[in-house]
């Protein structure tokens, strides 16, 4: 087998908008700090910290461990490998919303692979009540559960190793999303804020908030890495 050379980075990418109407247009920054030089047949799949965040509007995050090639002929091919690996805490398992006599509580409790509870709400005016996983920077938001009267909930983080072909130079990190299927994407480590909302007509919605801490664990998933290409 060939002996390739690579060099060890942490690849970050952040993509935003600027401008408005005509004059709108998608920016990518790309950065990657390097850790130094490898040279072998294959890559050793090992947990490390990553972060995938990609908003609605397009707004993304990419924080990932990464392999650049250093071959004349796949020069700038960047492998990246994603292994999941959780330790979950949650600031608080409880949240509760109100107003007049309407209500809504949330209980949650930690798993293997992310969070799962039950959603409760007593409304009559008000639309009802969800219950959201959020990011801070930039602001995505998932909807776990949604409901006006009571609903059980689960969300999973990535279970199954993978391993994206990207382009160290021309990759958007909006497409990101496609390994996983879905037009938002919060995945990886960081520190997430869980919302509870009160839908209310005509008014001022009605929040409660924690956060789910999300740190690599060392555990590895068996089996072998899913293979994506991301362009």
């Amino acid at each position: 087998m060939a002996v390739t050379m690579f060099t060890k980075v942490t690849a970050n990418q952040n993509g935003y908008w600027s401008g408005s109407g005509r004059h709108r247009h998608y920016h990518v920054e790309r950065r990657f700090t390097a850790e130094g030089e490898v040279e072998a047949e294959r890559i050793r799949l090992k947990p490390e910290r990553f972060t995938l965040i990609v908003a609605l509007d397009g707004n993304a995050m990419i924080d990932v461990p990464a392999y650049l090639v250093r071959e004349p002929d796949f020069k700038d091919v960047l492998l990246i490998p994603v292994v999941p690996s959780y330790r979950f805490e949650l600031e608080r398992d409880s949240l509760e919303v109100s107003k007049d006599m309407e209500f809504a509580h949330a209980r949650m409790e930690v798993k293997e692979r992310g969070i799962r509870g039950r959603l409760y709400a007593t409304v009559q005016k008000c639309r009802g009540a969800r219950l959201e996983l959020r990011t801070r920077k930039p602001d995505a938001v998932e909807k776990i559960a949604e409901t006006r009267e009571s609903a059980e909930f689960s969300r999973e983080f990535l279970g199954e190793k993978l391993l994206m072909v990207s382009h160290g130079k021309a990759a958007d990190p909006r497409h990101f999303t496609r390994p996983f299927g879905r037009r938002v994407l919060i995945e990886g480590h960081g520190e997430y804020p869980v919302r509870l909302t009160l839908d209310v007509p005509l008014g001022r919605d009605v929040h409660d908030e924690t956060v789910l801490r999300v740190e690599p664990s060392g555990e590895i998933p068996e089996g072998r890495p899913r293979v994506e290409v991301v362009v």
